[in-house]
This record gives structure tokens, C-alpha cells and sequence, in this order.
């Protein structure tokens, strides 16, 4: 089932994109056809890119750190 991911700002005056997950293959789509075909979630409630990245990279409150903090802290405290 295809479902919106995040919302890209579009460059040079193009038009925004919206990343779409497609079975697990994650792919940009151009805004206007998203719409068009109706696919949930609805475009206001998407995030930006740059705000989904920091949500997602964010931990929830009295869990652990997110993958990618975690990789981070592990390749850190193991540098050559």
C-alpha cells in the first residue's frame, strides 16, 4: 500500500515532492499527483523533510536512543 512518508521542498521553482513508501520501496512523487490520486496521509499533515529527520533521529522520552544516535555513539567511541 502506497503512503506518504515526508514532504520535499522543490528547487528552482519546481514543484514540492512528497516521498512515498511503496512496500517498503521509498520513492519522490510529485506533489500534484499525490494529491490527485488520493493517497493518505494527507498532504497538510506530512512533515517537511528536514523536520521529519529530526523527529525521527529524536528518541521517545524513557526509551533508547534512536538507531542512527546509537550508531553514532558506537563508531565514536571506537575511532582508530
Amino acid at each position: 500500500m502506497t503512503r506518504g512518508i515526508y514532504r520535499v521542498h522543490g528547487l528552482n521553482g519546481r514543484p514540492d515532492d512528497v516521498r512515498i513508501d511503496d512496500d517498503g520501496i521509498e520513492a519522490p512523487l510529485e506533489e500534484s499527483v499525490y494529491r490527485a490520486r488520493g493517497y493518505l496521509p494527507l498532504i497538510e499533515q506530512l512533515l517537511w523533510r528536514e523536520d521529519y529527520i529530526v523527529f525521527k533521529e529524536k528518541p521517545v522520552e524513557g526509551t533508547t536512543a534512536s538507531r542512527t544516535q546509537a550508531r553514532h555513539a558506537f563508531l565514536k567511541s571506537h575511532k582508530m
